[in-house]
């Protein structure tokens, strides 16, 4: 029910539908939808879907899932627990501030995890992979010169940006280092937690950063392969659904295509 909650908070408030950032549109009128009309229809919905999911489910397979929301010590979460498949998708490099797109929903749910403040949801943004909430003291003594990643077009790319982006570039480039290396850090991870020859599925889209173009899906194929896997599969889809974008005047481009991943641990 809290499920089906959290999914209506955005359609039945005064709040636009069509931008994540939480005002009333002055220029898109909007009628909320009732709420009780909304909220029953989706309890009708999750109810139906349910049953269905169970009956396809092979209830002699000894199967368990697993949720985390991070890779970090994964190994002592697991307890030495044989996984066999893992999927994810990790965040884009700078472009969505996630806690900030679901604050029409924290105002409600935000006790759920502990994240019912601006101080601890702030708190929370700096845990997120590619997050720019960084202090300049963290990136001072950093250049994409003596501080690389060792994938030629890659560390190319992070000097460019830290050259030629005159106001950002330094604290971008870094930015864009730190998820790559955070990321490398993920797979060393995943890599001492999955059994040999299973898969891991990943979904992520490139970014641009200060106007430069970043193959992201191509890097962490790069970075995957030296941590133990290999690709397997890789196949993009158009994004549809721009749910959580809001206009930024063009900066910072369009993600138009979603990659998927298919790795496996060798």
């Amino acid at each position: 029910m809290l499920i089906c909650f959290s999914s209506i908070i955005r359609r039945v408030s005064n709040a636009d539908n069509e931008s994540q950032k939480t005002y009333v549109s002055h220029t898109k009128v909007k009628k909320p939808d009732e709420v009780n009309t909304l909220f029953f229809s989706q309890i009708e919905l999750f109810i139906d879907r349910a049953p269905k999911f169970s009956a396809i489910i092979n209830s002699k397979l000894k199967s368990k899932i697993i949720c985390s929301s991070s890779s970090h010590s994964l190994d002592k979460k697991l307890n030495r627990q044989e996984i066999n498949l893992a999927i994810t998708s990790p965040p884009y490099i700078k472009a969505i501030d996630y806690i900030y797109n679901q604050m029409a929903e924290l105002f409600w749910i935000g006790d759920l995890f502990q994240m019912q403040t601006q101080e601890k949801q702030n708190k929370k943004k700096i845990e997120y992979i590619g997050n720019k909430q960084l202090s300049a003291l963290e990136f001072r003594h950093y250049t994409p010169y003596n501080t690389i990643l060792g994938i030629d077009k890659l560390d190319e790319k992070l000097q460019r940006i830290f050259d030629a982006d005159q106001k950002n570039g330094h604290k971008h480039s870094y930015v864009t280092f730190k998820y790559f290396i955070e990321m490398d850090k993920h797979f060393a991870e995943m890599a001492k937690c999955l059994s040999r020859n299973t898969h891991y599925v990943m979904v992520v889209g490139d970014s641009s950063i200060s106007g430069i173009y970043f193959d992201t899906a191509d890097f962490l194929i790069d970075i995957a392969i030296r941590n133990g896997f290999r690709i397997a599969n890789k196949w993009g889809y158009k994004i549809k659904n721009r749910f959580m974008r809001f206009d930024r005047k063009g900066r910072g481009g369009i993600i138009e295509i979603d990659w998927v991943l298919d790795f496996v641990r060798k």
